[in-house]
């Protein structure tokens, strides 16, 4: 897993329900990397997805949030 799948996962850990543009800015990503970052971390089997992270809709906002599979993986590093 890179350094930034991982710097993701920790800031999840410490706040869930990020934004994307947010994240992005925080890790020092652009919104591309961002979402291939996310396609390898989430749950889509078609790209053999982790299942780590998941987005969620709030209105025109897209957030992010650790998968219960997540949470756990950050709870026992």
């Amino acid at each position: 897993m890179s350094d930034t799948a991982l710097a993701l996962l920790q800031l999840l850990a410490q706040e869930d329900g990020q934004s994307l543009p947010r994240v992005a800015k925080r890790l020092g990503v652009s919104a591309s990397e961002l979402q291939r970052l996310l396609t390898a971390l989430g749950a889509d089997t078609r790209y053999d997805g982790l299942d780590l992270v998941e987005t969620r809709t709030d209105g025109a906002r897209t957030l992010l949030w650790l998968t219960a599979k997540g949470r756990q993986l950050c709870a026992n590093p």
